[in-house]
């Protein structure tokens, strides 16, 4: 009968493999896509955002990815994330969105200045449907996402992102939350539960 310890320490060369896995062989793939915030039109609330011209080759990347774990992060490319009043109107649509409607929002990050442009940072085993709810045009609109169109569609700016997808072996499911972290410790993000 295995005992406490035992158990510990199988686990232990379990989970130490997985990250061995990533420290000898790396992650899978890597991406990053420009999200014009202009580009963020109404029109796919009723129709599939995945054939637009201008997506159509970020999902069709996705697509081959959709069962592995990948983290991303979006990054604000500009205006810079320092531009006045930036921060606060993103903060203020966030607030807005979340108390006029029944779209959940991630959490704001309580600063007074931002520490990177990184807007969020997230993980997911399904990433086509992950990044349909952050566009805003997922069928299920309340689902917790950052609904980028909802975002911008109010705001005087004219926002650039690049949104960067890391793809890992799908073995690594189960220490993604770790990595996750570690990302945004990098990255610390304006909206989210990481800081």
């Amino acid at each position: 009968m295995k005992t406490t310890e035992d158990i510990f320490r199988i686990n232990a060369e379990y989970y130490s493999n997985l990250f061995q896995l990533v420290a000898k062989c790396g992650i899978i793939d890597f991406n990053t896509f420009e999200i014009d915030s202009q580009n963020l039109d109404s029109i796919y609330i009723s129709t599939d955002v995945r054939a637009a011209k201008d997506f159509q080759e970020m999902f069709e990347w996705l697509k081959q990815y959709d069962a592995f774990p990948c983290l991303y992060r979006w990054e604000i490319v500009s205006p810079a994330i320092l531009y006045p009043n930036m921060v606060e109107t993103i903060k203020m649509r966030i607030k807005e969105i979340s108390k006029h409607s029944s779209i959940q929002t991630p959490r704001i990050v309580k600063c007074s200045y931002p520490k990177d442009n990184t807007l969020y940072v997230g993980k997911s085993e399904n990433i086509v449907d992950r990044i349909m709810k952050h566009l805003g045009y997922h069928q299920q609109r309340d689902k917790h996402g950052l609904h980028l169109y909802d975002l911008v569609k109010e705001m005087d700016y004219h926002i650039i992102f690049n949104l960067h997808i890391y793809v890992f072996p799908q073995e690594c499911k189960p220490i993604m939350e770790l990595f996750e972290r570690s990302l945004a410790e990098v990255h610390p993000t304006l909206v989210g539960t990481h800081n």
